[in-house]
């Protein structure tokens, strides 16, 4: 399948039409990512066609879309000619959004793909609030918000703005004078419990990637770290990295910025992950990590690029940031998994990470097959893998391709 949608309508909250894009790839994995921009965003800010295009590239769909009430319109969806839209915008109505995207992609398709969903800014904030809903399998939080309640202005600010209906935030751009409803405040009061990221993120289950810049001045990154803290997994920091990750508007080059692309990188290694095997003992996990290290350190150091996507393997696992630090500092025991597959699918971890830095030494090779023999697997079928996933670029092979790898063994 390969299908290109540019600027079609779809319905949002209150009735209003917005826009939408949905790009399908020739070689379709049947997984789709939805894209929310944040605050006094839209979906053809700066990179975001890159980065759909990146993704792209990978084998999966993209769908990005214009929050109903951003204050573009139809017929000039890049910045603000509604602001009286803008004005009247919340939270509510963003999540009311999602749903009628959600209903969009449902009638669309003859199946549902599996949804993955990456938010930015305020739009990680509206994604992590999706935590609950069967119809989504993964979140990423690029930069995102951890409390809503923070938004808002306090006391005297408060006061003002309920007395004089609305307050103006200038747009550090476009210059323009922004308007918010004191309206907007009225629901988040009405729908508190719903709109609570920390509740949310506290009771979900749905595997979650946080990831953020160590210099953003607009979400700081201890939001971040909150939000890491509430789901029980590791913080990504981005080094040096502000709010857009080196992006912005416009963006002329045709290439990502250099912070952008270590971003997607990392969040393609997440949504290529396996989690069916996420349940194992847990000496099999630090096991498993520590073998994993190793293979980083093959080459005397561990790199950037390697030591984030050991943090997401580790969130994966469910590995506390006190046992990942025991990890890369002390010995664990080899445990090898008991089930086959769980085998072979910590052998393309361990592929995948050699890969994530582009550049694989003799080293790490050799390292990598004597892990591989005393996990039990065949040589042959090691530099199978090997070559089948160096063809590919680096990576994840399907679970199909494995079994024919790894032969009955998978089945």
């Amino acid at each position: 399948m390969n299908r290109s949608l540019k600027n079609e309508t779809y319905i949002g909250a209150n009735n209003k039409k917005s826009l939408y894009d949905l790009s399908i790839p020739e070689k379709w994995n049947n997984k789709l990512i939805i894209f929310i921009h944040g605050y006094m965003g839209y979906k053809d800010w700066g990179c975001w066609n890159l980065v759909s295009d990146f993704f792209g590239n990978n084998n999966y769909a993209f769908l990005k879309y214009n929050v109903s009430h951003n204050g573009g319109t139809v017929d000039n969806p890049i910045d603000f000619s509604n602001l009286d839209a803008f004005s009247e915008n919340s939270y509510s109505k963003e999540i009311a959004d999602f749903d009628a995207i959600l209903e969009l992609i449902k009638k669309d398709f003859d199946a549902t793909p599996e949804i993955f969903i990456i938010g930015h800014s305020r739009g990680g904030g509206i994604a992590l609030l999706q935590s609950q809903n069967d119809a989504v399998n993964r979140i990423v939080s690029w930069a995102g918000i951890s409390s809503i309640a923070t938004r808002f202005p306090k006391e005297e600010q408060l006061e003002a703005w309920k007395n004089n209906g609305y307050y103006i935030r200038e747009n550090g751009r476009t210059k323009q004078k922004m308007p918010h409803s004191y309206s907007q405040y009225e629901d988040f009061i009405t729908n508190k419990e719903r709109l609570s990221i920390e509740n949310y993120c506290k009771s979900s289950s749905k595997p979650t990637l946080v990831i953020h810049g160590d210099e953003d001045a607009s979400v700081q990154i201890k939001e971040g770290k909150q939000i890491s803290e509430w789901l029980g997994t590791q913080l990504i920091s981005i080094a040096g990295a502000q709010h857009t990750f080196g992006s912005s508007q416009p963006w002329e080059k045709e290439t990502l910025p250099e912070e952008l692309e270590v971003v997607c990188k990392l969040t393609l290694q997440f949504f290529n992950l396996d989690f069916s095997q996420k349940e194992g003992l847990q000496a099999g996990k630090l096991s498993m990590m520590a073998e994993l290290v190793k293979l980083a350190k093959a080459d005397k150091e561990i790199r950037t690029e390697e030591i984030q996507f050991l943090s997401s393997i580790a969130l994966s696992l469910g590995i506390s940031d006190t046992d990942f630090e025991k990890i890369v500092h002390e010995h664990i025991d080899f445990v090898v998994p008991y089930d086959d597959s769980e085998r072979v699918l910590q052998f393309q971890r361990l592929v995948l990470l050699m890969h994530v830095d582009f550049e694989v030494t003799d080293a790490e090779l050799i390292t990598l097959k004597t892990i591989g023999m005393r996990l039990g697997l065949a040589p042959d079928s090691i530099n199978g893998v090997l070559k089948r996933m160096k063809e590919n670029g680096g990576k994840a092979l399907s679970m199909e391709e494995l079994k024919e790898v790894f032969g009955a063994r998978l089945n």
